[in-house]
């Protein structure tokens, strides 16, 4: 997510100014970027919901979920699609990195939908079959594939599109020395990124094998943008550098309870335990 202000910026700037200055001056750009004044957004909609989670796709795109039934919303907030699966349990998460193939993730039966871009079902994937018994969490690979962390021997699992292991962590709880409980995960940058409420976000690289925990906790939600880890707690939204290991509030309108915030492109998806509102910027 880069703020158009980075482009202007460096119009200003000509070849007779030293590669410090442009460094140091674009940095700047990206604090200023992650400094917002509420007044500087504008709520385009809001849409009442309770009980519900949210994610976003590149395109703008929102995806709200509870219990069986996915709904779909432009970055407007209109309405655009719904999907329901009534024979699989709750939904437990949606992973819409890849807009054409929306991955929908039922734990309690191991089983995984992929989605096309209208909603419907493209594939389903019963993890038991593969002889994945417990997953907890899900999603998907950039490289293709997907990441499953099994709680039945506490690995993080890599498998691709024809169902075969091709990567596997060893056993998580006797590498860190307690019991992992995650509730979400991502891929990014060719990192995993885990949720683990106790103890933090869980960092491995894309062989599987554990890199560290950065220790924010816990986290109700969280997004990876660049090199930005932005995650919401106690009702604020925070940005994690990997770089500098600065760890800042980001100012967005105020609310008292926030539990999801998400940034694409120019717009913000701000979820409430009462309404998901939409902004841009």
């Amino acid at each position: 997510m880069k703020p158009n202000k980075t482009c202007l910026f460096e119009v200003l700037f000509n070849n007779s100014i030293s590669r410090f200055l442009k460094i140091g001056a674009l940095f700047f750009l990206m604090i200023v970027f992650f400094s917002f004044a509420s007044e500087e957004f504008r709520l385009i909609n809001s849409i009442p919901f309770k009980n519900v989670q949210i994610t976003t796709d590149r395109f703008g795109n929102a995806y709200v979920y509870s219990e069986n039934q996915l709904l779909q919303y432009d970055s407007l907030g209109r309405p655009v699609a719904n999907y329901s699966e009534r024979h699989s349990g709750f939904l437990t998460s949606v992973d819409a990195s890849n807009p054409l193939k929306i991955l929908l993730f039922y734990r309690d039966f191991a089983r995984i939908q992929l989605l096309n871009k209208q909603l419907a079902v493209a594939s389903t994937i019963e993890l038991r079959n593969i002889d994945i018994m417990q997953p907890l969490v899900v999603c998907q690979s950039s490289l293709d594939g997907y990441w499953i962390f099994d709680q039945r021997d506490f690995a993080l699992k890599k498998i691709d599109v024809n169902l075969r292991v091709l990567f596997q962590s060893n056993d998580m709880n006797q590498t860190l020395g307690y019991p992992l409980e995650p509730v979400s995960m991502i891929e990014s940058n060719d990192y995993v990124f885990m949720n683990n409420p106790a103890t933090g976000i869980l960092m491995f690289d894309k062989y599987g094998s554990y890199y560290k925990t950065i220790p924010v906790f816990p986290v109700t939600s969280f997004q990876v943008i660049d090199k930005d880890l932005l995650y919401v707690k106690n009702n604020k939204l925070y940005r994690y550098n990997f770089s500098t290991l600065s760890d800042n509030e980001v100012i967005i309108p105020q609310h008292d309870s926030i539990t999801c915030a998400r940034f694409e492109q120019h717009e913000l998806y701000l979820l409430t335990t009462t309404s998901l509102d939409f902004y841009s910027y």
